[in-house]
């Protein structure tokens, strides 16, 4: 069923802030030559210590200073952090390695790219409507975590090691990018000036994934390590965009807690936030510290709890979170 779009601008914060920091259209920039086409950059280096690190880790402080996206779920949320301790204390103690976790954690973290990507566009549809509800919920997830997929399918050589399933994957390519483009077709029909937010999201998260899907279809390295690189800054930039975005709501509206106090010094903290958990990530890592080992396993846990805890506290069916975030129903 189509939706109506409700009264109100359609963007979820302002158009600067949305065109930069949640449609990322400063992603495009990592396709120029020599930028971020080697998988040994500096680009790589800033964005896993001082991006995917933060945006990982701030959910916990976020869950463990406010009481209102805890929602009185406290002791699941605490159990499923120990859970994942046991999991990955588990899998070292039994193996004396992680290796065994890889494959959950690159097929939970493409659903989970998927997924954050889905909600960021249900809410762009709820200001400013357009579009089918299904395709965008289970239309997106599916396009997303099949460009992941393929590319563990291509990083292994296990695509090209068949010649006819190679040649039955590359239909399925052209299949699969059958969605992104009806996506956009469906929210162009009838589009008014409130929905130039939500397509501009839109294009460029599918502008985006075809591309990586295309790149591996191609068998171009350079534009696969280009497209995954904007892929991953896309998305701890655009999840960090969407905890500001809270912050700067929860400075005045929901109940008290940690957090409010928190959130009105928001940017200041993430960014001495951002920057000392790089710094301590950087000196962890180095091989003559001894504490590599222990640094892999407690981002495993936190990249764990992270995927889990942002499936619970960020649904939007929820009336108290979509008030918060600015896109509760008219």
């Amino acid at each position: 069923m189509t939706r109506a779009a409700p009264s109100g601008r359609g963007w979820l914060v302002s158009p600067a802030f949305d065109l930069l920091f949640v449609a990322n259209l400063g992603w495009l920039l990592l396709l120029l030559p020599g930028f971020a086409t080697r998988s040994d950059t500096s680009i790589d280096f800033w964005q896993i210590y001082f991006l995917t690190l933060p945006h990982r880790w701030v959910t916990l402080v976020l869950v463990a200073t406010d009481p209102d996206r805890r929602g009185g779920r406290s002791r699941r949320l605490v159990l499923i952090a120990a859970l994942a301790g046991v999991v990955v204390l588990g899998a070292f103690l039994g193996t004396g390695a992680f290796l065994c976790l890889a494959l959950v954690d690159f097929v939970w973290n493409s659903w989970h790219f998927a997924s954050q990507h889905a909600g960021v566009l249900r809410m762009y549809s709820r200001k400013a409507g357009g579009g089918f509800e299904w395709l965008e919920r289970w239309g997106l997830r599916g396009f997303v975590t099949y460009g992941a997929l393929r590319a563990a399918g291509w990083a292994t050589g296990w695509a090209e090691a068949d010649t006819a399933a190679l040649a039955r994957l590359r239909l399925l390519d052209l299949v699969v990018l059958a969605v992104p483009a009806t996506l956009l077709i469906t929210n162009l029909v009838g589009a008014t000036r409130e929905r130039v937010g939500k397509l501009a999201y839109l294009a460029s998260v599918c502008g985006l994934y075809s591309g990586f899907v295309l790149s591996l279809r191609a068998g171009e390295p350079s534009l696969v390590v280009a497209f995954a690189a904007a892929g991953s800054m896309f998305h701890a930039v655009e999840y960090l965009a969407i905890v500001t975005h809270y912050a700067r709501r929860r400075g005045e509206v929901g109940g008290p807690g940690a957090f409010r106090v928190l959130a009105r010094h928001w940017v200041t903290f993430l960014g001495l936030y951002a920057l000392a958990l790089g710094t301590v990530g950087v000196w962890m890592s180095r091989p003559e510290n001894g504490l590599v080992t222990l640094w892999q396993g407690l981002n495993l846990w936190a990249a764990f709890v992270h995927y889990a805890y942002d499936g619970m506290i960020w649904k939007l069916r929820r009336p108290e979170t979509a008030a918060a975030l600015g896109v509760a129903n008219p």
